[in-house]
């Protein structure tokens, strides 16, 4: 249910990471163009808004900067590599006709590229990494090994980067349900209050707790309590905008904090997520089960914790209620 932490298709340039060195990156593509006595050298990314130049080599030679977009739809040599999977030698592009086309070539006189991809962990294209000149060149497959080479040190910082992020997706999601944790919603709890307040906005907040859920478990197995946990954890999702937050406390306890216009979009909310309860037992064929929900208004001069604990009131009363 959480996102994927890493957004494959933003320009890692204008949504940079703690985790990633542009400066690293930067000496290795001149680097890159300093072996191969290029006049230019890129780390080039692809994403749905087309081919952005991630790193260019720091040289007088080189008409392209760091930050320029070209179009999905261009016929530039980088396209040719995301598209293929494959790397690319162009060793002279006048004497093709298929690169008649290319801007690179007939625009700013390129001649000669050497490209190879680059991936992301899960296999998906990031973009390319490549050298370019203005004169047809010889390069022996020791320059395509070399190139292979260097562009292993920028998948390793790509694959330390998703590797960090899912471990920080591990740490705030619960692993049954696979919404937040305690953790989880805490610290994205905390954040929707402050921008509650900077925005003028009205929130509440819902603690819900399964009735008699020990019943359920010591007459149907853990197994069975183990769905009935998913099914409340999903019905509450699904419910809910995706700018509200939803999180397992621990055991049977849910909560979720929403933006609300009236006291009747709680109730609403209330009667959708009651409905998807009914909904999921039924389909999934699950014992009988009811849920207790306490919901209060946000007070913004309330702690989070002073939040929680009123929530959690309001909840004990009414399963007090209940016959």
């Amino acid at each position: 249910m959480l996102p994927n932490p890493i957004d494959q298709d933003l320009f890692l340039l204008e949504h940079p990471s703690d985790l990633i060195s542009l400066g690293k990156w930067q000496k290795t593509v001149n680097l890159l163009s300093k072996l191969f006595h290029a006049p230019a050298g890129f780390l080039v990314q692809h994403t749905s808004a087309g081919f952005q130049v991630t790193i260019s080599s720091e040289q007088s030679s080189n008409p392209y900067p760091a930050g320029i977009v070209i179009e999905s739809d261009a016929n530039i040599f980088c396209r040719r590599i995301v598209e293929t999977g494959q790397a690319l030698y162009v060793p002279n592009a006048m004497i093709d006709p298929c690169w008649d086309t290319n801007p690179e070539v007939h625009q700013d006189g390129f001649r000669s590229y050497l490209g190879v991809p680059v991936f992301w962990p899960n296999k998906q294209p990031f973009g390319t990494f490549c050298v370019m000149d203005y004169k047809e060149t010889e390069y022996s497959d020791t320059y395509i090994e070399l190139i292979e080479q260097l562009k292993d040190i920028l998948e390793s910082d790509l694959s330390l980067m998703s590797l960090y992020q899912q471990m920080q997706t591990l740490a705030i999601t619960d692993s049954l349900t696979d919404i937040n944790n305690r953790r989880g919603f805490t610290a994205l709890a905390h954040q929707r209050i402050l921008l509650a307040k900077r925005m003028n906005m009205r929130q509440a907040l819902l603690y819900f707790d399964i009735d008699e859920f020990k019943v359920i478990n010591d007459k149907y197995g853990h197994g069975i309590g183990d769905k009935v946990l998913i099914a409340v954890a999903q019905s509450i999702f699904k419910a809910i905008r995706r700018s509200d937050v939803v999180g397992r406390l621990g055991g049977d306890e849910f909560v979720a904090l929403v933006v609300v216009q009236s006291p009747d979009d709680i109730r609403q909310l209330q009667k959708r997520i009651l409905t998807g309860f009914e909904e999921a037992q039924r389909q999934q064929k699950l014992p009988d089960f009811t849920v207790s929900i306490g919901d209060i208004e946000v007070d913004l001069n309330l702690s989070f914790e002073e939040l929680l604990d009123r929530a959690d009131h309001v909840m004990m009363e009414k399963k007090a209620k209940v016959p």
